[in-house]
């Protein structure tokens, strides 16, 4: 065994001296489990305390250490990585108001320079320079950017640790001065009343929940409360039309929600029920010209949109549902309504006008990425959209309403990427149960298809989310290497609409885990690589997918794992209902109170699941201040693995110490991590250069 290799299996020995004492027992059910680095998150050994710190800095001193010898290759796909983003550049100008805003990077500086400038003027207004706020801290999020209707009071919040508690602040506009109101502990959603300096916010509880909105008077220390939510199932957001005539207050869960609505011209109004709330009901609301419209799933499970005038329980059906269509959102402007949704996979867009006639906006390529843009004015005669795909990078659109005919107003430019030299293909994949799994394919031209070429694979497949095949610059210093990168689009996704979400949830989630390593199989029989040339990557819930599949797939399949923020350690974290998530995620994996679910999610938990047997190389990602995914899931799986696995293979941890969920904060910071995990890869599959 070679040095480098001892050090961790050294740390865990001297670990499990402490870990029997701590031993915890679930007794919830007769199969009684026990978990030997349960203390890892003992209330004794908190993350504050020094103990736990000592252990994380070992194991980031372990993976540096192993990635020594290959220290010159990080750095060069860091530079690589540098080299492909502009140093300085500016986003697509959107119109507000009387403004245009954007945003400015300049050389060297990891955060964005919030701006604007008058309509018709060349003089440049810095609204908020993110890098001067970040002075002196390990992270900095920016989470609200929203100006007052007027455009002279700015509201924005900010997390300064990675846990998303956010503290709301005033900024004058036109003098610069940052008010006294400061507002702790609230979540990224704020709503200005119209022509009002007065706000809703959503405040977040102990648990880190958002439960309780509130209404804030500037200049005044007594907020009002609006509504709270009482139930640990559900979180609380607000927003509001894009006519500024309403504020929306909505309680969510994972498959049914409430929704509240209030004048945004009146202070003194109080919420008032649009319909109440129905087990596995869910709708969006947004009003124009004095109705509602509704976006519902609940005469079909792919939605439908109904309209009901203000004062009136009558509904009509706008757009009726369809099993080929499954609609994912509405926004409503003056003479036209957009319309998002996917249809065999893809995203699209469709406008219906006032006079009902409809315009399809088209796209090119056989795999993409497409949304709604910037379209902050509901008076107008323009639409953006923005666009990309594995070989494009960022485009803006804009279409002209009366012409129907859409051109491209930005394209965020890649220096050195030449997209000639590339392929997209999209493929369908026949899984267990013989579904057929669409999976987005990036490589290069001159690669053949013998079975010789790295591949890596990510997937999530999780809470309907999608992992559309968007431009990724980064992913090009592994396929200029000779990768093939792939992306399975599996059930737990709504990628094929509602029910392929619903195919991989509940008793059905390890139809997920099976579509992606039907995936694996499928590239290694098409010749595209070969066993034990695949490399798997998933971050959060697909953490959960990435730790799933090596205990599932036939040994050797696979040759590296990633495992970003993993949600591994899925019974422990769903039986504990002090954690924010907890509640609400009852309605993603099953209630494990519940005999039947309790069964089943430790049928393919992947920190329960682990065997005596090889494993791939492993490097495991977290936050020290996750909120969603605690840093004592990656750091007991690894501990569990080095246990286990019978091979000598490493099994690698790195926490950043200063981030959360979302990892490093900064644009360069975030390259040095990708550039890590991808230096991993390269050199478990031997490429030094």
């Amino acid at each position: 065994m070679c040095s480098e290799k001892v050090s961790w299996h050294l740390l865990n020995k001297d670990m499990k001296k402490l870990s029997y004492q701590y031993v915890e027992k679930r007794n919830n059910h007769p199969k009684n489990s026990e978990d030997e680095y349960f203390w890892l998150r003992d209330i004794k050994n908190e993350v504050d305390g020094p103990l736990i710190k000592e252990l994380l800095s070992k194991e980031n001193d372990i993976t540096k250490d192993y990635l020594k010898s290959h220290s010159s290759l990080e750095n060069q796909i860091f530079e690589e990585m540098k080299s492909r983003e502009l140093e300085e550049y500016s986003t697509c100008p959107y119109k507000h108001g009387e403004y245009h805003y954007y945003e400015r990077y300049e050389k060297n500086k990891e955060y964005a320079i919030h701006c604007r400038k008058k309509i018709g003027s060349d003089i440049e207004e810095i609204c908020l320079d993110e890098n001067e706020l970040a002075k002196g801290l390990d992270y900095f999020d920016l989470g609200v950017f929203d100006p007052s209707s007027d455009h002279k009071i700015l509201a924005y919040t900010v997390d300064t640790n990675g846990s998303e508690m956010y503290t709301l602040k005033f900024k004058n506009l036109e003098t610069g001065e940052i008010y006294n109101d400061e507002i702790h502990n609230v979540a990224h959603s704020v709503s200005w009343y119209k022509d009002l300096y007065s706000v809703v916010y959503v405040v977040q509880n102990e648990d880190q929940r958002p439960f309780k909105v509130m209404q804030h008077n500037l200049g005044s220390a007594d907020d009002t409360e609006l509504f709270t939510e009482e139930s640990g199932e559900y979180f609380v957001g607000v927003n509001e039309s894009l006519d500024h005539e309403y504020i929306f207050i909505t309680s969510n869960g994972s498959t049914s929600n409430t929704s509240y609505y209030l004048s945004a011209k009146d202070i003194n109004a109080r919420p008032e029920l649009i319909e109440p709330r129905r087990d596995k009901i869910e709708y969006y609301a947004t009003h124009k010209n004095g109705y509602f419209y509704i976006l519902s799933n609940d005469t079909h499970h792919n939605f439908r949109i109904i309209r009901r005038k203000i004062g009136s329980n009558e509904t009509e059906e706008v757009i009726a549902p369809d099993d080929n269509i499954y609609i994912n959102d509405i926004e409503c402007y003056k003479s036209f309504n957009a319309i998002s949704y996917r249809e065999n996979g893809l995203p699209k867009i469709k406008l219906i006008f006032n006079d009902d006639s409809e315009h399809i906006i088209s796209f090119p390529e056989p795999s993409y990425n497409a949304y709604s843009g910037d379209n902050a004015e509901f008076d107008t005669n323009l639409f953006r959209y923005d666009y990309s795909s594995l070989t494009r990078p960022l485009t803006t659109y804009e279409l002209d309403i009366t012409s129907k005919k859409s051109k491209e107003i930005y394209f965020k430019e890649v220096p050195g990427f030449d997209s000639s030299k590339y392929t997209v293909e999209r493929v369908s994949v026949p899984s267990h149960d013989k579904a057929s799994v669409p999976m987005s394919i990036l490589r290069r031209h001159e690669d053949k298809l013998d079975g010789k070429s790295p591949v890596l694979l990510y997937g999530y497949g999780s809470y309907g989310m999608n992992v559309d095949p968007a431009f990724r610059s980064k992913i090009l210093s592994l396929v200029d290497r000779g990768f093939i990168f792939a992306i399975a689009h599996i059930r737990g996704s709504s990628t094929l609409g509602r029910f392929w979400y619903e195919e991989g949830k509940f008793l059905k989630k390890k139809n997920s885990f099976y579509d992606f390593i039907a995936c694996g199989e499928y590239l290694i029989q098409n010749k595209y690589t070969s066993k034990g040339q695949i490399a798997i990557n998933g971050g959060s819930a697909g953490g959960m997918l990435v730790g799933a599949a090596i205990n599932i797939a036939p040994e050797g399949m696979f040759k590296v794992a990633i495992a970003e923020v993993p949600f591994v350690d899925v019974l422990n974290t769903m039986m504990d209902s002090s954690l924010p998530l907890t509640q609400l995620e009852y309605e993603e994996w099953g209630n494990p109170n519940d005999k039947e679910y309790f069964d089943y999610i430790k049928s393919y938990s992947p920190y329960d699941n682990i065997e005596k047997k090889d494993y791939p190389s492993i490097l495991a990602t977290g936050g020290l201040n996750d909120p969603r995914v605690t840093y004592w899931e990656p750091m007991k799986w690894i501990y569990r693995l080095r246990d286990h696995a019978t091979d000598h293979n490493p099994k690698l941890l790195y926490m950043n110490m200063g981030a959360g969920h979302a990892g490093a904060s900064g644009r360069y910071e975030y390259m040095k991590e990708d550039a890590m995990i991808q230096t991993f890869i390269l050199k478990e599959f031997g490429i030094e250069s």
